[in-house]
């Protein structure tokens, strides 16, 4: 009996028709969900307009509005399809995606309305008006519930968009580490092309180099690749053409990095200045304005919270006392905003003695770079292991913001010792007050290296804004309650 073999070029058609069976599924279940949305929208516009509010104008030429809104649902559909909400694998922030159903609906209501006045339909105004509204609503919340379902399956492994990242220098990895670091995204990276770095060369722990950038085509049949990522920075502008023209013909869609990794997306828009795309970034720094309303949020932030948590601020000062020897607060020089020295509060969580403890253990950091970190610190007491675990013995350093040392968010407070060895680079991370909580705490804390750990910080202080420091208190709150990362 003879056996038949696959052809490895018949196995790669038969894989990239797979994928695109996989993506067109996905788009038309996204165009049903919509529709059902869409129906849901102007048929609850009926109900309030004319069985709740009352009265029922007639419409003319034989129409109806059940089937005035099943005409107005292929309608809307193709007007979202022409506003981009069914992109295969487009990556979309929730006010962007909004905005694109807000253009949507609005241009659906516009054509109702011309409609209506060219065939002379004798169209209801406030049912238009009605569906416009009920639409915002309808399609918003069925967009964020696929959203977080999108989310939520992503975290576990599915929805994912396979990565090759072109160009294995210091952007290249560390845009792929941050995209595949929030899985919500789904991003999946299978490897790096790199001219300058060996075949199998491991970038870290889970991904490599799989070759030249001149092996791209045959890498993306190969690995089934969804996504070409490139760093810009990698490459000179007439690679970077030729790599476009190459990729041109192959299934895949494109991303270059703006050579930019430490800016903020909301700080750039693109440009076409005589021709020619363009970055415009928007100016920063803290004004006398914006620093007053963070003094106001943190002072009044603090007062509420100590006022609030009073009775387990007390609660932990005496369990401190009676668990170990030694004064409820630890108290310890640290370095404020321009590298002024300020007393730092917490709750003490090691033993009285621990400073002095210190050398004969600074050999076993686990630390990034400067930071002396042991996840099995012997000094650690056992009130203290709880502690950590919910991060309650930062909660001292509420006094230090409500005296204005530290603010509510903001770098780490770092020891006198590491500033004098921070150059001017990493010096740039004393321009403002230190945080209780910061960009660093919520990306991962113990596990991000010291290059994450100030990166983290400089972006934060390139891209401050009232929004963003809520934005941390909250993943804050939800980093704490999973104890994510603390030890």
């Amino acid at each position: 009996m003879r056996t038949t073999e696959v052809a490895p070029e018949s196995q790669e058609v038969e894989e990239r028709r797979t994928t695109k069976l996989h993506s067109a599924k996905r788009i038309a279940l996204r165009v049903l969900i919509d529709a059902m949305a869409v129906m849901v929208a102007l048929f609850s516009a009926s109900i309030i307009r004319f069985e709740i509010m009352g009265e029922s104008p007639a419409l003319r030429d034989g129409w109806s509005y059940p089937l005035l809104t099943l005409v107005c649902v292929p309608v809307w559909l193709s007007l979202f399809w022409l506003y981009g909400l069914y992109e295969p694998r487009q990556v979309l922030s929730p006010v962007n995606e909004f905005k694109q159903v807000f253009h949507g609906v609005v241009a659906g209501t516009v054509v109702l309305l011309i409609s209506d006045s060219v065939l002379r339909l004798n169209l209801a105004r406030g049912w238009a008006l009605l569906a416009m509204f009920c639409g915002f609503v309808v399609l918003g919340g069925e967009r964020l519930a696929v959203r977080k379902s999108l989310h939520f399956l992503r975290r576990r492994g599915g929805d994912t968009t396979r990565t090759l990242v072109l160009g294995a220098n210091h952007e290249g990895r560390t845009v792929a580490n941050t995209l595949e670091r929030e899985g919500w995204l789904g991003y999946e990276i299978v490897g790096f092309l790199d001219d300058d770095l060996p075949s199998d060369e491991k970038i870290d722990e889970s991904h490599k180099v799989l070759g030249p950038v001149a092996d791209v085509k045959k890498v993306i049949a190969q690995r089934d690749v969804n996504l070409v990522l490139i760093a810009a920075t990698a490459f000179e502008a007439t690679r970077l053409n030729k790599l476009f023209w190459e990729l041109q013909d192959c299934d895949v869609d494109l991303q270059i990095t703006s050579g930019t990794v430490d800016l903020l997306a909301s700080r750039m828009t693109v440009q076409s200045v005589a021709g020619v795309p363009l970055l415009y970034v928007r100016r920063t720094g803290i004004s006398a304005l914006q620093q007053t309303m963070k003094r106001a949020m943190d002072f009044a932030g603090s007062l509420v919270l100590i006022a609030l948590l009073s009775p387990l601020l007390i609660g932990i000062a005496l369990w401190i006392r009676t668990d170990s020897k030694g004064p409820a607060i630890f108290k310890q020089m640290r370095a404020g905003r321009d590298g002024k020295p300020f007393v730092c509060w917490k709750f003490r969580t090691m033993v009285a003695d621990a400073e002095q403890q210190l050398p004969e253990l600074e050999h076993l950091s686990e630390g990034p770079g400067l930071l002396f970190k042991l996840k099995e610190d012997p000094r650690v007491t056992k009130t203290g292991k709880w502690l950590r675990r919910y991060s309650l013995d930062e909660l001292g350093q509420l006094m230090n913001v409500l005296r204005g040392e530290m603010s509510l968010v903001g770098p780490r407070p770092a020891l006198p010792s590491e500033v004098e060895q921070y150059d001017d680079w990493v010096r740039n991370r004393l321009r403002v007050k230190p945080g209780m909580t910061g960009l660093w705490q919520i990306s991962g804390r113990a596990e991000t290296s010291f290059a994450d750990y100030i990166r983290y910080d400089l972006f934060y202080i390139q891209n401050w804004s009232l929004s963003l420091d809520l934005w941390i208190l909250w993943r804050t709150f939800r980093a704490v309650l999973s104890t994510e990362g603390a030890h």
